[in-house]
Formats: structure tokens, C-alpha cells, sequence
């Protein structure tokens, strides 16, 4: 039991640092449009360049952390035996450092070949497009090997159970991002809004968020070497590890570059709205599955190693129930607010209602993929937590291939323009965690997706509930009170509209929920109410 009040107190702290981080990742965002003249060709040219680094990351780090690292490093200090796990992993991310240094190298020197890879639509574009998206990736490569550091950083302290830090310096290093791009841009488009020197910028705060990290870890690493053991047993399991999770890792970004290479082919702004939408659906994926995620994977691993793998199936159930529990509603409740949403983040004047419009459709078919992606993440932890990556590694890549043949089915025999990518995206996450978890029943015996009777059919039920108080809320009660369009009033009107919207839905879904009986819900609000009489308490 009190592995679990742990695992549900870590998990709501790093949701707290993961809300955070994604609402100054949200004003990162919408900083873009709203100061590089909307949906732009030099907005489109931004996006774009971000892909190669994301991509180089992902190749190299992505969840290899997770897979190899945490749990490695975590077995040896379960253990006793640290000193021998920093000969495996000082080893690994020695390594790294080395391979991600001559791959930021090869990045710029091969830029121009790069990006007619990505964004090949933009040869049909003004030749500037294509030479500034250039420009700022060269500028751009480094910031993969500082986040990559800061990455190791990250599993450092996970790995001692040390989460504050790993989950609040993203929040320090978007702030720094929002910050450089306010400050470093302008309005003149003969300069493309400054973007070479905000891109510059984000460099330069990657940077200081490693070193941040960084000053946390460091006293963690006394037994850390400069030295390479390439010999040593357990490097070579990490490697055998790391491989196919890195390949999973670099499928999640090349899905994602597919979708984008789709866009590029449609009208100017097309790859900037997908930017905006693929951002606003992350946002709960974030906050659910990635906190969660992150809390689950250490005990996992020492369940795993101590060969306890009923615990392990149970702990895995209660964390696949609490994301669905919570990703759902999250879902459906974004898909029926998808305009408001876009129209009150990210349409500061310039955007037209066309452009919110493409947005919020691409939002909406997105939406499916908060579901998906959240039961991927908790089981991609899973496996990792087994130490094994290549069952990963086989959904991931059969995911990716579904995604970039229904992205060009959908694209090229359908009038869904740039939004049927949001739709073969979505499709694309259905069959991975289909794959996912079908293969993790091989993995462990006995593991029963959803163990508890009459939770999917409870859950269904709170959110159709939830889903038809937001609608009403959406469509009836703030047209009334509010405006009649979202689309006219002012910004302090809309905030108002969508939290309405909001906090219509979230009672609804709650007080449905708590009558109905469902765990999570009870669970939930008996730590809510605890939590309350003990600070209280403490006050007194």
C-alpha cells in the first residue's frame, strides 16, 4: 500500500511540473504566429527547422534513458553495487557524448540535403523559405547535444528517486525559450522577424538548462569516470537495449516528420498549424502519461529485478487505469472545445478564422491520440522497466508505416487537405498500442489489460456525461453569456468561454464519476481531502 500512496504522490508532483512546463510550452508556441506574422513562410521555416535536431535527439538519446540508463543504474543502486554501474553507464554516456558530437557535425555540414529530405514541398516554395529553414537548422544542431546532456542528467536523478529537479528545469528552460523568443524577435519580415537570433537564443538556453541540471546531479556522480569499460558485460546489455529503444524513440519524431513533410505540399502556413495543434494535444499526453511514466518506471524496474512480476502486473493496471481514467475525458472534452482553444492561445490578430479553423480540425482528429499515446507511454516504460526494447521497437515501426501510407492515401484521395495527416496519425497510434499490448502478454504472463470489472464501462459512461455537459456548455450556455461567436470577443471573454467550458465538464465528469463509484475517482479525491486536513493541520 505504501508503494502506491508514493507512486500516486510522485505522480501528481511531476503533473504539477508537467502542467507547468507545458503552459510556458504553450506560450512558446504561440509566440511563434503571433511574432513572426502568423502562419508564415518564415513561421513554416521555423518548424521546420527544429526537425533534424528533434530527429538527431531521438536517434541517439530519446527513450534510451528510460530504457537503459534508469533502469540500469537503478538496478546497481538497488543493489549496493554503484560504483561497478558507473563503470556501465559513465561508459555509455561517454560514448554518446562522442557519437552526438560528430553527428551535430555531420548536421550542419549536410543541412541543405537534410531538409530537401523533411520538407520537399518547400522546393515548390520561394527559394528563401527553403535557405532560411536551412540557415536555422545549422544554427539549431547544437542544441541536440545539450539536451542530450541535460537528458543524462534527467536519468541521473531519476534513477536515485530524485524527481523535483528532473521535473521542474524543463519549466526553467521554457521559460528562458519564451523569453528569447519575446525578446529577441521583431516586427520587421525583411529580417524574418529576427528568427535567426531567437533559434540562436534557444541554443544558448539549452546550454544553461544542461548546466542547471547539471549542479543538481553532479553529487550523484562521484564514482563517474571519464573512461570507456566498451568491455564490460552490462554495457554491451545497455547497447542491446538502447538500440531498438532508440530506433522506437526516432519513430515517434519520423512519424512526426512525415506528418510535417505531408503538410508541406499544402498551402503556406500548413506545416505552422499542424506545429500548433500537434502542441496543443501533447499538453494532456504531458501532464497524464509522461508524469505517471516517469513516478512508475523505478519501482517497475526493482519489481522486475526482484522478480516480483505479480506486483509488476498490478502496478502496471493501476497506472494504465489512472492515464485512461484521466485521458479520456481529457480527449473528447479537447476535441469538442478545439476552436475556442486554438482562437484563445494562439490567435493574437494574426491569424484569419480559416487559419483557426484548419487548426482546430487538425486539433480535433488529434485528439484520439491523447487516448493512444498515453497507454504507449505507460508501456513503453513497461518494457523498459523488463529490459526489453526490441517488442517496442516492432510496434513502433509498425506504426510508422501505417502512418506514412495512410498519410498519403488520405492527402492524396480525400479533400481533407493538411488535416488528414492529424487523422493517419492518429489511425497509426491505434495499431501501436494494439501491438503493445498483445506483445506484453507474452512478456509477463497472466498481465490482463484492465483487470477491473466494469471500469471501461463506468468510465464510458462518466464521459459521455462529461462530453454532453461541454457541448452544451460550448454551444448554449457561453454564446449566451459571453458572445455569440468566440471568434469577436475579447481575449478576456474567450479565457472566460473555455474555462467555463472547462470547469462545466470537469464537475460533471467528477460528480458522475464519485456517484458511479469508480476507484480512481475515489481515490483522487480521499488524497485530495488528506492532503487538505494535512496542511491544516501543519498550519495550525
Amino acid at each position: 500500500m505504501s508503494n502506491r500512496v508514493s507512486f500516486r504522490g510522485t505522480a501528481a508532483m511531476l503533473m504539477f511540473s508537467v502542467l507547468l512546463s507545458r503552459i510556458l510550452g504553450f506560450f512558446r508556441t504561440a509566440l511563434i504566429p503571433a511574432r513572426m506574422g502568423g502562419y508564415s513562410s518564415v513561421a513554416d521555416a521555423y518548424n521546420a527547422a527544429f526537425q533534424i535536431p528533434d530527429l538527431m535527439y531521438g536517434l541517439l538519446v530519446g527513450g534510451a534513458i528510460a530504457a537503459s540508463l534508469i533502469p540500469m543504474l537503478t538496478g546497481y543502486v538497488e543493489k549496493k553495487q554503484e560504483k561497478e554501474g558507473w563503470k556501465v553507464v559513465g561508459t555509455y554516456i561517454n560514448v554518446m557524448m562522442i557519437v552526438m558530437m560528430i553527428i551535430c557535425i555531420l548536421g550542419v555540414v549536410f543541412a541543405p540535403q537534410l531538409m530537401n529530405l523533411v520538407a520537399r514541398g518547400f522546393v515548390d516554395a520561394p527559394p528563401e523559405k527553403m535557405e532560411l529553414a536551412v540557415r536555422l537548422t545549422r544554427i539549431l544542431m547544437p542544441i541536440s547535444f545539450f539536451m542530450m546532456l541535460s537528458g543524462f542528467c534527467n536519468g541521473i536523478l531519476n534513477s536515485y528517486s530524485k524527481f523535483v529537479v528532473a521535473a521542474f528545469g524543463p519549466c526553467v528552460y521554457n521559460l528562458a525559450t519564451v523569453l528569447s523568443i519575446f525578446f529577441l524577435s521583431n516586427s520587421d519580415a525583411s529580417t524574418n522577424y529576427g528568427a535567426e537570433k531567437v533559434v540562436l537564443g534557444i541554443v544558448i538556453c539549452s546550454f544553461f538548462y544542461f548546466i542547471l541540471q547539471f549542479s543538481f546531479t553532479v553529487k550523484h556522480m562521484k564514482d563517474y569516470r571519464p573512461t570507456l569499460h566498451i568491455a564490460h558485460p552490462d554495457f554491451h546489455r545497455m547497447v542491446r537495449l538502447a538500440i531498438p529503444t532508440l530506433l522506437t524513440s526516432a519513430f515517434v519524431q519520423i512519424n512526426f516528420i512525415v506528418s510535417k513533410y505531408y503538410t508541406t505540399f499544402f498551402d503556406e502556413g500548413s506545416l505552422s498549424a499542424l506545429e500548433v495543434a500537434g502542441k496543443t494535444w501533447q499538453m494532456p499526453l504531458g501532464i497524464i502519461a509522461q508524469a505517471v511514466g516517469v513516478a512508475i518506471l523505478p519501482s517497475l524496474s526493482a519489481l522486475y529485478a526482484f522478480e516480483k512480476f505479480s506486483e509488476l502486473g498490478e502496478k502496471l493496471n493501476s497506472a494504465i487505469r489512472f492515464v485512461l481514467f484521466l485521458a479520456v475525458p481529457s480527449a473528447v472534452g479537447l476535441a469538442i472545445i478545439s476552436k475556442p482553444t486554438i482562437q484563445l492561445m494562439f490567435n493574437w490578430g494574426n491569424l484569419d478564422e480559416a487559419a483557426v479553423a484548419l487548426t482546430a480540425t487538425m486539433l480535433t482528429l488529434y485528439s484520439l491520440s491523447i487516448v493512444t499515446q498515453s497507454i504507449n507511454t505507460i508501456m513503453n516504460r513497461a518494457y523498459y522497466s523488463t529490459k526489453n526494447s526490441s517488442l517496442p521497437f516492432i510496434a513502433g515501426s509498425f506504426g510508422m508505416v501505417i502512418n506514412f501510407f495512410l498519410a498519403y492515401i488520405v492527402t492524396r484521395t480525400t479533400d481533407m487537405g493538411a488535416a488528414g495527416v492529424a487523422l493517419a496519425y492518429s489511425i497509426a497510434t491505434i495499431f501501436i498500442t494494439i501491438a503493445l499490448l498483445l506483445l506484453f502478454k507474452r512478456r509477463i504472463k497472466g498481465f490482463k489489460f484492465i483487470d477491473k470489472r466494469g471500469f471501461i464501462i463506468k468510465t464510458a459512461a462518466a464521459v459521455l456525461i462529461m462530453g454532453a455537459a461541454v457541448y452544451i456548455a460550448d454551444s448554449v450556455i457561453s454564446p449566451l453569456l459571453l458572445g455569440e461567436s468566440i471568434m469577436i470577443i475579447s481575449k478576456s471573454r474567450q479565457l472566460a468561454w473555455v474555462t467555463l467550458d472547462i470547469v462545466i465538464g470537469m464537475f460533471a465528469y467528477a460528480a458522475s464519476s464519485y456517484l458511479m463509484k469508480i476507484d480512481e475517482m475515489r481515490q483522487i479525491w480521499n488524497g485530495t481531502i488528506n492532503k487538505i486536513k494535512q496542511l491544516t493541520k501543519n498550519g495550525k
